[in-house]
This record gives structure tokens, sequence and C-alpha cells, in this order.
């Protein structure tokens, strides 16, 4: 028989008054964290919507309905109690674990499979409470057949479990994390997942490729981004006998300081290889830091090989056959055309107004001069950097800035046909004050600081008119600066 009396003198009041005052703070917190768009939102949501309500419904049935603990329903509610009280507990630990603890490097390295084995480990042992306490199973027994139950799953789900215990093998050597660049047998690609059963990667192809950790732990594995990210890539070039060695190592280490993407330090290596029939073969040794970029720093490299070595007049070689086939017929029409280049630079000279003087000066000043080619993002200038040559623009477009220290541009103009610069070098002896690069393929006028030395000697006003340009030019840096 329920004695009422008794029961609403104790817990009865406790439930009336304690139940409102509870629900109504966690009201309030639930409010001031939905303001601040807290990631415990959910917790307190859970714990005054479902918590509350089933631990009065269980005080009611234990205390003032007096229902006995063999009692179905109380076993049930005592259930759900726990299993919510579980589940807020394991999301409340995981979110101040690892979204306020944690720094942020140190929580994208910890595998997610890590992560899943705390978590199954935590739910196990909580239902393993819950069985033991509220249903008064015996988990000795409960043990013994789980012992005789994992023996059956074992030998029916070996492969599976090969995965698991290569997937904790994985987890325990931690070869490679999230983020790293891989190859595993001919497979290359970035790691973005590991679980325990395999490891889902993303190829330069974009493709996503799921390799089983049984699979990891019987093939060879190359990481490109632990422990450290710097790695070494070659490529070979063959090139004419008629060029000096040296002279190809220069221009080829050059080559490879300029692209953006490969490492100054440790430096570029270039070595000679081998002699062939018709060629002789050079290997460029170069190191990156960002394996993603490879494709795109090869190519960048190899393209600008083709300019350099046309602005250098290093040929790569054909056939011996092809070769004097070739020259017999293009001998004369090559001497032609080379006599033409003078010409022509003189008639490019004479369409810009600085060049005011009599045409045997500006023929001979050609003679000293040469066409040059540049490709997309090779620069011609350097701030900072001396150079020993004049430029005019005679097809294409480049670009003239400043960045600072941080990288952040100060100043930008865009150079077009007939622009000329270099000039600081020629007139003041300066370095440059700016950056050019190429945004298209140019063709240059190439005139050598020592050829503009006799000409502007023999002509001071053409000297006077550059020492302007340049006046000028430093004033408009200058306001361009300033605004920044």
């Amino acid at each position: 028989m329920i004695d009422l009396p008794y029961a609403w003198k104790t817990w009865g009041l406790l439930i009336i008054i304690g139940l409102p005052m509870a629900i109504v703070v966690a009201g309030e917190l639930l409010l001031y964290l939905e303001k601040r768009e807290s990631k415990f939102t959910p917790i307190v949501y859970n714990i005054r919507n479902i918590l509350l309500p089933i631990f009065t419904i269980n005080l009611i049935l234990s205390e003032i309905i007096k229902l006995g603990d063999d009692s179905l329903i109380l076993k049930i509610s005592d259930t759900f109690f726990w299993l919510i009280l579980i589940l807020s507990t394991l999301k409340f630990v995981n979110i101040f674990v690892f979204s306020n603890v944690l720094p942020k490097h140190t929580q994208e390295r910890i595998p997610k499979l890590l992560v899943d084995f705390g978590r199954t480990f935590l739910i196990m042992l909580g239902a393993a409470i819950i069985a033991s306490t509220v249903w008064g199973a015996d988990l000795g027994r409960l043990l013994a057949a789980l012992g005789v139950g994992s023996i059956v799953l074992g030998l029916a789900l070996q492969d599976v479990l090969g995965g698991l215990f290569s997937g904790v093998a994985l987890l325990s050597s931690k070869p490679f994390v999230v983020g790293n660049w891989i190859k595993i047998g001919d497979v290359t690609g970035k790691v973005v997942n590991i679980d325990w059963r395999a490891v889902t990667l993303v190829d330069f192809n974009g493709d996503t490729i799921i390799i089983p950790n049984a699979t990891i732990a019987n093939d060879v594995l190359k990481n490109y981004s632990h422990p450290t990210a710097i790695h070494r890539e070659s490529i070979a070039f063959d090139m004419s006998f008629d060029d000096a060695p040296n002279k190809v190592k220069q221009v080829l280490s050059e080559a490879a300081l300029e692209i953006e993407g490969i490492l100054k330090t440790p430096a570029p290596l270039v070595t000679l290889v081998s002699y062939g029939d018709s060629s002789i073969q050079y290997k460029v040794f170069y190191f990156i830091d960002n394996y993603q970029k490879i494709g795109a720093i090869k190519n960048s490299f190899m393209s600008r090989i083709w300019y350099i070595n046309k602005r250098y007049n290093l040929t790569f070689p054909i056939d011996t056959n092809t070769y004097i086939q070739l020259q017999e017929n293009n001998d004369s029409k090559e001497a032609k055309e080379m006599a033409k280049v003078p010409l022509n630079i003189q008639s490019k000279l004479l369409e810009l107004d600085i060049f005011t003087v009599d045409e045997k000066q500006l023929l001979d000043l050609a003679k000293a001069s040469k066409i040059d080619e540049f490709g997309v993002g090779e620069c011609l200038l350097h701030k900072g950097k001396l150079t020993g040559d004049i430029y005019v623009i005679i097809e294409g477009i480049a670009t003239e800035h400043i960045k600072n220290k941080h990288g952040e541009i100060l100043h930008k103009k865009r150079l077009k046909m007939g622009d000329i610069f270099g000039l600081a070098s020629l007139v003041r002896k300066e370095p440059s004050l700016v950056t050019i690069c190429a945004l298209s393929d140019i063709k240059v006028i190439t005139i050598s600081i020592k050829a503009m030395k006799i000409l502007l000697h023999k002509n001071p006003e053409v000297a006077h008119s550059l020492e302007s340009m340049v006046n000028i030019h430093e004033n408009k840096l200058q306001k361009s600066l300033f605004h920044h």
C-alpha cells in the first residue's frame, strides 16, 4: 500500500520545487550558449528536455510509488536515464577535449581510428555498468559467453579483423596522418581519412581511392610529407655537343632557381650523366616542399628551359643525318635572316622618341643588341639587383611591381609594347627599384649597357632624356608607395 503523506513530505516537495528550478536554470544556460553559438548547446538541451524528465519519473516510481527494484517499468526507466547520461557525458568529453583543450593542429593529426576506439570502449563500459547495476547481470558469465562468441566471430570475420588489427598497427606506428601525401604500391595520393578498415586517399586526378589496412601493412609505403615535406625531384635533358658543360650547368641551375616552388636551400644540382651518340645528357636535381604542386612545378621548369636555351643560344640535339641535311639547306637562309636582325632592331628603335640619333649610330647600337623571348612568369628584372642590359618590349605585356617583406603588393603597373626599362643601372649605376615579370610570352630588344654608354657619350642630349625618364619614374613610384 502507498504511503502518500510520507512520500509527499519528502520526495514530493523536492520534485515540485526542485524540478522547475532545474528546468529554469537549464533554460537560462541554454539561451546563453545559443547566443554564443557554443558547441555545448545540444548537451544542455538533452539535459533539460530528456534527462531531467526521466530523472523525475525515476524518483516518482522509486520513492513515491515505491516500486521494487525488480519492477520492469523502473528498470526500463533507469536504463533510459543511464543511456542518456552516458551519451551526454561522451559528447561533453569529446567537445571539451577536441575543441577546447587540444590545439587545432593537434586535433587534425589525431587519427579518427583512435577516437572511434575510445568512444566504443566507453560505450561498452557504460553498457556493462547498466547491465550489472540495473538488470543485475552476472558480468563474469557474460564475459565467458563473449569469450566463446569472440572465437566464433574471429573465425568468421578473420579478414575484417585482419583489417582492424592492421589499422591498430598503423595507428600505433603512425607512418602517416591525415593531410600527408603518400605512395602505396603504385598509388599516390593525399590521406583524407583513416579508420579501422581502410585508408582513403585522393589522387592528383581528384579520384577517391580506398586501400584496406591489410594491403597497406603488406606493401611498401613512401611518405612525401613526413618527417619533412622537403622532397627531391629530377629531370633529364639532352644538350648538344656544341655547348660547353659548365655553361649548360650554369644555365640549367639558374633556370631552376627562377621557378616558383623550387627551393633555393637546398640548392638545385646539375650533373653531367653521360655522353650519347649525338648529345650529352644532364640531370637537374631540385627540391620542393609542396608535393601537391609537383606536376605544376615540373611543367613550369620544362617550359622555362626552352626560353632560356634560346636566349643563351643553347641547342637541343637532333639526329646527325637530319642535322647535316638541314644545315646544307638552311645555311644560306640563316645567314640572310641573321643579316636582317640589326635592321629589324634599328627600325624598332627608330619608333622610340628617345633615340634621336643618326641612323649609323643607331645601326651600330642595333648590331650590339639582340631579340630575346621570355615565357609567362619569367622575371627580367629583380628588385635590388643591378642589370647589365636595357630592355625594350616589342611584343607582349609585362608587369612592374614592388612587394614588401610579407609578399604584399605595394605598387603594380602594366608594361606594353614600346616600354623601356633597366635604365637605373645605366644612368645611375643603381640596382633596380622594381621587379618586372612577363604577363604573357614577350619579345624584347636586349641592349647591352656597354653599347648604350658609347651612344650616350656621343649624344649627351639622349643621356639627359634618359635621366629625366628615370626621375619621372622614381617620382611616380614614391607617390604610389606613399598611398600604401
